[in-house]
């Protein structure tokens, strides 16, 4: 078992050690789906642990010799956000079991942030248009740094707003992120367009975000939405292919 602490939480060394072991027993239940989430008091302080999901027999593979875990990669890139500026629950740790000598499943430690996502605020049929435009600001900035959420929505984002009524944001859920040095218009634009269910808000933060980056806001609206209905049409020759296997097994 690979256990890495970072080095100002060293003091939740016991915890972690034990964390495999009493995971499922002990702590709060957040979320329970595809990966499971609770919350642990430890030395005085809310820590967040994220089970991921048993990777299948190929997944462990890579896992093991072509590419880093998705808890060590979210380890890894909150430090990485932090560093372009942007805010994340500080990383505490990750753990990552094998057996066989392949890996077999992995828990990322963090600190909990207790903001809502940003979804209370803009998942509403009329949506606070002075936070769309904080949200089309802070979309810029991220890929102006570089950053592609890899799972960007609503919900991972969390958000909070000053005495001024600023907004301030904090990522979250960000393993499958990536890091460039420069991004192109495509890669941005297509960043986008799970952004939110809602066609409208979509539209309205797209034109937002284009005019800040000296775009054309309807053509890049228009490319946004030709990159949710690809992703959309592939997603569902997807689902209708896992549904065919699961009837020939």
């Amino acid at each position: 078992m690979k256990i890495v602490i970072h080095p100002d939480f060293m003091q939740t060394a016991d915890f972690i050690k034990q964390l495999p072991q009493h995971f499922a027993q002990e702590g709060e239940l957040l979320y329970e789906g595809r990966n499971e989430v609770r919350r642990y008091r430890v030395k005085n302080e809310w820590l967040v642990v994220k089970k991921y999901k048993q990777p299948n027999i190929i997944q462990r593979i890579v896992y093991t010799f072509f590419k880093k875990s998705k808890t060590e990669r979210a380890y890894l890139f909150a430090g990485m956000l932090r560093k372009r500026g942007f805010d994340t629950p500080h990383e505490v740790a990750y753990i990552e079991k094998k057996r066989g000598g392949l890996f077999l499943d992995g828990y990322f430690i963090s600190t909990q942030c207790d903001f809502p996502p940003l979804s209370k605020v803009l998942w509403q049929r009329r949506f606070d248009k002075h936070a769309a435009n904080e949200l089309a600001a802070f979309m810029v900035q991220l890929h102006e740094k570089g950053v592609l959420h890899g799972d960007l929505n609503l919900t991972n984002i969390l958000y909070c707003t000053d005495n001024d009524g600023h907004y301030h944001f904090t990522l979250i859920d960000t393993n499958r992120s990536k890091f460039k040095c420069a991004l192109t218009r495509k890669e941005c634009l297509e960043n986008l367009k799970r952004l939110t269910h809602s066609k409208a808000l979509l539209r309205y933060v797209v034109m937002q975000y284009a005019n800040l980056r000296g775009w054309p806001p309807r053509e890049c609206a228009l490319e946004v939405f030709q990159f949710l209905l690809q992703f959309e049409q592939k997603r569902r020759r997807k689902r209708r292919l896992q549904a065919l296997i699961g009837i020939k097994k």
